[in-house]
């Protein structure tokens, strides 16, 4: 308070609170109450001398010049030795002064203790009492012109003193009002012609000059301290942040940097030259076009451009050669101008972020990139699909060709996911061979590619693309010596006839691949409208199916299966039929293949092999049960313990129950396939391989897995009267198992001459229409009492073709029938 500046202790909080009561007599407001530390409060301190110092010589000589005149007009009125005295004390003070304004003269004061400040305001003190001894000696034996002069100067010493001394004030208030009260006193003490009011008047004008100064200092030392403490508060931030910044320069990654008005380095950092491969002394005084002459039409453009219109930039790369690499900086910095608005230069921070870039780079490419083959991933073929269908040059136009490999699972379940990664990888390159320059090849996840064509929407040239892309995969692939051979199923939508958005283009293209896969495969298609509606229709078939599972509308059928020798029932092929309420009578060509995809045909298969094991433990001993099985079946790991379950549950012994398995499952399931086959023959169970000659490794099954039985397709029984190849095929597929030792089965026979050349060519067993259609469990009963065979027509006219459950519709047959 009013200068001094010390810890919080009981003592000081007394003081003080008595300093301010006696500042509110007087109209003085405190000069600060903010809590403050011991380190800024020694700044400001240090301020507060620094500022009386400089004032010293003035002070002195005023000192001196009133001195001298109070030693020449009072010489002959003081006694000699008094005035000597009195004289030899103030010149004393003034040469102390002096001695210590010359010894810190030229040098800081950055801070000062509390006794400092105390032993000012005692040399203040010791002052104002000798000016204020002059008045009371000289007044009263003084006539009115000397008492006159010696009030102006006790008056103007008061008033300089407080001005020179304002920076402490309680010195200088205390100062004042000591030469205050000896003006007082000689008032009070000295004899005057106007009596007591005249004095009383002059008293009160003292004490209103000495309120009036003491406001004035107060004023001036709030506005001193509160500057001075900001100045501090000041010094302690830069102190802190020159700490940093030497420790930044130190030890810091980044470097900061400055240029003078020409645009030349100035005062380049430790780190700078480290970075940049040069000397201090190399690049003192260097332009900075110089340095960033490596960049001219990237970064280091941008920077001269920058500098040249003194712009502020932040986080500009630029790219430089240093010694045999190129490096990337990144600088930010800005134009420093002078108060009178001279610029100056530039000041900045520079890094290097060559490895920050490249970390960047390969986090990008990773993230847009399928790390198995190196094409784009879904996330960056979206992306680019996006800019194409939103470019607005492009109005819209692309071609999208959306790719999934035939038979590729297979390759990858037997031969293991290194070789199927091997594979994916050539796939990748042969795409790429056939797209032209401006195309984008994808692989969007497991076995399915994409190819985007931006900016066209020409019909032939996507057909030219897919024919080519077709043609390239009718070479086989050669992985470690090994041939394999694999095909691919193409689906093509063209914007924006077929969608205007992403989303809508890719769904066309995905119902064009639906399409082609559904026609056979290896094949191209492109969308058209009328797949949306069938896309719809299958999605309502899905949720049906879901909705049909545990309830009626799926229920088995029986077809018989005969011996040729004698004609008796040997065993049933279970069937799979589902009546809708909403579709009626749904085709198993139709819901089968769906139920597949979407993994219902698990809980239906389940069902089915529950409820055929059952039915059958009612027949008698001699007939088999036959079931047919799908891929996905054989894909989940449950199944030998689901079939397992299935003949305890119903008692039927494992030699009456006979699996059937397509050439297409084994394609598709591969090796795994395999084993399973062979742990469900360990059981006792019978296997038997369905539509026997459709594919291009039957023979080659044969030789792999011993079968119990083979079923021969019936495209080959269909003309085997009227065309003498199928005649011979059928004789050399009977004549092959009968060598293996297999038994065989013709299915779909349907007329009484076909049924005749079976048996005359060796057939063990048939079935088909001719025989009797598919009959429900209770038709059974009725057919074994009789023994005997159904006549044409009766049961279900419904003739089945062993596809995973798929037969053909009723008015199929009747048209064949009627040809035949």
């Amino acid at each position: 308070m009013w200068g001094r500046f010390r810890t919080n202790t009981v003592g000081d909080r007394t003081h003080g609170s008595i300093v301010r009561r006696i500042g509110r007599i007087f109209g003085i407001a405190a000069i600060d109450d903010r809590p403050i530390d011991e380190e800024t409060a020694r700044h400001i301190r240090g301020d507060q001398i620094a500022a009386i110092v400089d004032l010293v010589p003035m002070s002195s000589a005023a000192n001196i010049v009133n001195l001298a005149i109070v030693v020449q007009v009072f010489r002959g009125q003081i006694a000699w030795s008094f005035l000597a005295s009195w004289a030899a004390a103030v010149l004393l003070f003034v040469g102390l002064a002096l001695r210590n304004w010359v010894k810190t003269r030229g040098r800081t004061r950055p801070t000062a203790s509390a006794r400092a400040i105390d032993r000012m305001t005692l040399h203040a003190v010791a002052l104002a009492i000798l000016w204020g001894l002059m008045p009371i000696v000289v007044v009263p034996g003084a006539d009115g012109q000397h008492r006159l002069m010696i009030e102006v100067l006790a008056t103007g010493m008061a008033a300089g003193g407080a001005f020179s001394l304002s920076t402490v004030p309680r010195a200088s208030i205390l100062y004042v009002w000591i030469i205050i009260a000896s003006l007082i006193t000689t008032m009070l003490i000295a004899e005057t012609q106007f009596g007591w009011p005249a004095h009383l008047v002059m008293v009160a004008m003292w004490v209103l000059f000495g309120v009036y100064l003491t406001r004035n200092v107060s004023a001036l030392a709030t506005r001193f301290i509160e500057n001075a403490r900001n100045r501090a508060e000041l010094t302690e931030k830069n102190d802190v942040i020159a700490l940093l910044l030497r420790d930044f320069q130190e030890h810091g990654g980044d470097w900061l940097w400055e240029t003078d008005g020409e645009g030349l380095l100035v005062e380049p950092s430790a780190r700078l030259t480290e970075v940049s491969g040069r000397a201090a002394g190399e690049l003192e005084g260097l332009p900075i076009r110089a340095l960033v002459a490596g960049d001219p039409e990237g970064g280091g453009r941008h920077l001269l451009d920058a500098m040249e219109w003194y712009d502020t930039f932040r986080d500009l790369i630029v790219r430089l050669e240093i010694g045999d690499q190129m490096r990337s900086w990144s600088l930010t910095g800005r134009p420093v101008f002078r108060a009178s608005g001279v610029f100056c230069g530039y000041q900045g921070v520079g890094s290097d972020v060559t490895e920050r870039l490249a970390a960047e780079a390969r986090a990008t490419f990773l993230a847009e990139t399928d790390t198995v083959t190196g094409l784009a991933n879904r996330l960056k073929f979206s992306f680019e699909l996006e800019r194409a269908v939103a470019d607005p040059e492009g109005a819209g136009r692309a071609t999208l060709f959306y790719l999934d490999l035939d038979q590729f699972k297979s390759v990858n379940d037997t031969m293991g996911h290194p070789v199927g990664d091997a594979l994916l990888t050539q796939v990748g390159e042969r795409l790429k061979a056939c797209s032209g320059p401006g195309m984008v090849v994808a692989r969007i996840g497991g076995d399915e590619f994409a190819i985007l064509a931006p900016a066209d929407d020409r019909p032939d040239h996507a057909t030219q693309v897919a024919e080519e892309i077709l043609a390239t995969f009718d070479t086989p692939f050669t992985l470690d010596g090994a041939d394999f051979a694999i095909g691919t199923s193409i689906g093509i939508a063209i914007g924006p006839e077929d969608g205007r958005t992403p989303h809508e283009l890719m769904k066309a293209a995905d119902l064009a691949l639906y399409r082609a896969k559904a026609e056979g495969r290896g094949i191209f298609r492109f969308y058209e409208p009328g797949m949306d509606a069938r896309a719809r229709r299958r999605r309502q078939l899905e949720q049906g199916l879901r909705a049909a599972m545990g309830t009626e509308q799926l229920y088995l059928v029986y077809q018989p299966i005969i011996a040729t020798q004698n004609g008796q029932i040997t065993g049933f092929e279970t069937l799979l039929r589902w009546h809708s309420p909403e579709f009626g009578h749904v085709s198993p060509a139709e819901f089968v293949p769906i139920a597949e995809e979407c993994k219902l045909i698990v809980p239906i298969g389940e069902w089915v092999l529950r409820t055929a094991t059952r039915e059958a433990a009612s027949w008698p001993r001699h007939l088999k049960i036959s079931v047919n099985l799908s891929a996905v079946q054989f894909r989940n790991r449950r199944l030998l313990a689901t079939v397992v379950k299935a003949l305890d549950d119903s008692g039927l012994p494992p030699n009456r129950l006979q699996v059937e398995i397509t050439e297409s499952t084994l394609l598709d399931a591969g090796e795994h396939t395999l084993t399973m086959l062979r742990d469900l023959r360990v059981l006792g169970i019978r296997v038997a391989l369905d539509d026997f000659g459709t594919g291009y490794s039957s023979l080659n099954y044969l030789r792999k897995f011993p079968f119990d039985k083979v079923k021969i397709d019936k495209r080959f029984i269909d003309d085997i009267d009227t065309n003498a190849q199928s005649r011979a095929i059928v004789k050399a597929i009977l004549d092959l198992t009968a060598a293996l030792g297999m038994s065989t089965v013709a299915e779909g026979v349907e007329t009484h001459f076909q049924m005749a050349e079976l048996q005359r060519l060796g057939c063990d067993e048939i079935q088909g229409y001719v025989i009797s259609a598919a009959v429900d469990v209770d038709a059974i009963h009725d057919m074994l009492r009789r023994d005997v065979a159904c006549e044409p027509g009766c049961g279900e006219l419904v003739e089945p073709i062993d596809l995973d459950f798929v037969d053909i519709e009723p008015h199929e047959l009747e048209h064949r029938d009627a040809v035949a």
